[in-house]
């Protein structure tokens, strides 16, 4: 299976991580359907070879914008996989265990990676506009230093793939969603009305992540951003340009 590593994150040789290019496999966003889970199993496995792990060892969240955050061990390892019980309204799951595998599934939304190297820690946050502004990745790192003493200074944040500033069409009443955590300033930077196109506004949601995680106290060089847009990269499944609920971006880390 083809997929994108993150280099910085790799090269620690603490995690493994991955974002599966387009069409390597069928990755269903909302479905837990126990038949279409068999159906799908096939590429779990090869996934997990490629991890050194089973598909017992995955947690599979669905995309369902909230921002509950899972905690994850060994009691929940197969959930959303070879579990059919997945915790309801659940975006984010952290661990520090190794071999657990966290997964996420996005449409053009931002997966946030989250590596703390000195804990031996980490958490997969799905987070679209609807999580950005619930601060679903803050919830993320409190919950890491809630549970495994996690120091926000020592963290290593990373976005990947997600549809970008310029192809993200939204209506302008959005703007109000972002005013409870982003000042005006911030605001004209995340949300770009372009005259060339009928004035239109388009988001980038996460630049939005970066400014909310910045005012929470962490620093710039804490975070990394991908270069491609899942809209128009072509690299990524992208639901703004396929329209097929099927084809969405696996995203995951692990502990090894």
């Amino acid at each position: 299976m083809k997929y994108l590593n993150i280099e910085k994150f790799d090269n620690t040789n603490i995690v493994k991580t991955c974002c599966v290019y387009k069409d390597q496999a069928r990755w269903r966003m909302y479905s837990f359907n126990a038949q279409d889970n068999m159906e799908d199993l096939k590429y779990y496995r090869e996934l997990a070879e490629d991890f050194g792990i089973t598909i017992d060892d995955m947690i599979r969240l669905p995309q369902t914008h909230s921002d509950n955050i899972l905690i994850g061990d060994r009691s929940v390892a197969g959930t959303g996989v070879t579990k059919m019980e997945v915790p309801e309204g659940t975006d984010g799951v952290i661990t520090n265990e190794k071999n657990l595998m966290l997964l996420t599934i996005e449409s053009d939304c931002t997966p946030v990676f989250i590596l703390d190297p000195i804990k031996r820690a980490i958490g997969m946050v799905h987070s679209g506009w609807r999580g950005t502004v619930s601060k679903i990745s803050i919830n993320a790192i409190e919950k890491m230093i809630e549970h495994y003493g996690s120091n926000k200074n020592d963290l290593m944040i990373h976005f990947g793939p997600s549809i970008c500033g310029k192809c993200y069409e939204v209506e302008s009443d959005l703007i109000s969603e972002f005013k409870n955590i982003l000042n005006d300033e911030e605001i004209d930077v995340v949300f770009n009305k372009d005259q060339n196109r009928n004035n239109k506004y388009f988001l980038d949601v996460t630049e939005a992540i970066r400014f909310s995680l910045l005012r929470y106290g962490i620093n710039e060089n804490q975070m990394t951003r991908s270069e491609f847009c899942t809209y128009h990269s072509g690299l990524f499944n992208s639901w703004r340009r396929d329209k097929d609920k099927t084809k969405q971006m696996l995203t995951g880390i692990m502990l090894i």
